[in-house]
């Protein structure tokens, strides 16, 4: 797996000379290392070629690598992204990626199916580790890692990891979570959406190639 985010490595070399089964992530971030060319606003030849090739193209949201704009022209072109992960950690979990709920509903806002915003976070990613026969679906002899959403209508402005807002009306929303059959209790954000990491993020709007024409654009 590569992680390709505010690099100076040229996206000819990576992915250009990515091959088959090779994962790249951090796909959606709109820094000039993106898979977006700033001038056509469509995605880079290279990145085309490299699907074609059979390269894996990963979310891996995380703190910085989650952009409305990138994931809004993605869609256009209908380069959706092969996997979608979260990236999570000590400086996501509270915003911008929350949780994995919450990087599937920002695919599910931009277009993607409902049944592909769930594949690609269950059995496609198992695929692409080579663990399909273990992980990713339910069945005999496979351990029960089952999670239940719904799909709420909601009316609420939901950020990118540089505070771009975006109204949202469909919101995926865990109900009941079980890990090897046995039930756990279902955690949340303590603020969600997070108004002090929305405001840290926006330092970073400057910085990015690929964005909205102002930032209180989208709402």
């Amino acid at each position: 797996m590569v992680h390709h985010a505010l690099s100076t490595v040229s996206i000819d070399d990576c992915p250009g000379r990515m091959q088959a089964g090779d994962i790249y992530t951090h796909s959606y971030h709109g820094f000039t290392s993106g898979i977006v060319d700033a001038a056509t606003r469509k995605p880079h030849r290279a990145v085309i070629e490299a699907r074609e090739r059979g390269v894996v193209f990963d979310i891996g949201h995380g703190q910085g690598s989650f952009n409305w704009t990138v994931a809004e022209i993605c869609a256009r072109e209908g380069f959706w992204p092969d996997t979608i992960s979260t990236d999570i950690h000590s400086g996501t979990c509270e915003g911008p990626a929350y949780d994995m709920p919450t990087v599937m509903t920002r695919l599910l806002h931009v277009g993607m199916a409902l049944g592909e915003v769930i594949a690609r976070s269950t059995i496609e990613p198992a695929k692409c580790i080579g663990w399909e026969d273990r992980i990713g679906t339910l069945g005999v002899g496979r351990e029960a890692d089952i999670a239940v959403f719904s799909v709420q209508d909601v009316d609420m402005a939901l950020e990118d990891c540089q505070s771009q807002l975006r109204r949202i009306s469909r919101r995926i929303v865990p109900q009941a979570v079980w890990r090897a059959g046995v039930a756990h209790p279902i955690t949340h954000p303590k603020r969600f959406p997070n108004p002090e990491t929305i405001q840290a993020q926006r330092a970073w709007w400057q910085r990015l190639q690929i964005r909205d024409d102002s930032q209180s654009a989208g709402v």
